[in-house]
């Protein structure tokens, strides 16, 4: 699709058909997950699959516009918690709003670690909330809070499997806050004392 076709703005039966098309995915998601059928989901909108897939070419594109707004929410959290002081608790509290974000749908953890393609702008709100994150990691790692070799992707997978787990089976209200004090430990400095 050209530059320029990508810019202009949808006819608005067009505009009223993608809306359709999210609020109908977005229930479907809710009861059964994101490996939802396309097919149901298109016939909830009233409209058939070509134009879903005119929308939407991928699955994948379709989950990401429809968290796109949470997408975008916390890229302005790590916008916003790069001013605290402590780095640290800083990304903690980010990291556990990704994990929330993540486990909105059963399977959408798989889609926020996909690696988007270059010409894949739909990805854009997945690649700049994993980018607040990123910078959220690196203040805390030039503060000293955490280690200087970590790797912000490895981190933000990470966080992507604590979401998971917690679709899978949640022991307790407080696993999830245990898991990501178990990785904000192991990526904390290591002192004299605890190396090997």
């Amino acid at each position: 699709m050209s530059t320029e076709a990508k810019s202009r703005p949808l006819r608005a039966d067009a505009a009223r058909n993608r809306q359709a098309l999210l609020t109908a995915a977005r229930s479907a998601f809710e009861r059964g997950g994101v490996q939802a059928s396309l097919d149901d989901i298109a016939h909830a909108a009233g409209v058939g699959a070509g134009t879903l897939y005119r929308h939407f070419p991928t699955r994948d594109r379709l989950v990401l516009a429809v968290i796109e707004d949470g997408l975008d929410e916390l890229q302005r959290l790590g916008t916003a918690l790069l001013a605290e002081s402590d780095a640290v608790a800083a990304l903690r509290e980010w990291l556990a709003a990704y994990i929330e974000q993540g486990s909105l749908f059963d399977g959408l953890a798989r889609t926020l670690v996909v690696t988007p393609t270059p010409d894949d702008d739909s990805h854009a709100a997945c690649v700049r909330s994993r980018a607040a994150g990123a910078a959220l990691i690196a203040k805390a790692a030039r503060a000293g809070g955490l280690r200087d070799d970590i790797r912000p992707d490895d981190v933000l997978d990470l966080a992507a499997g604590i979401a998971w787990v917690g679709q899978q089976s949640v022991r307790d209200d407080g696993q999830r806050d245990r898991l990501v004090a178990l990785v904000i430990d192991g990526l904390r400095p290591a002192t004299s004392s605890t190396r090997l």
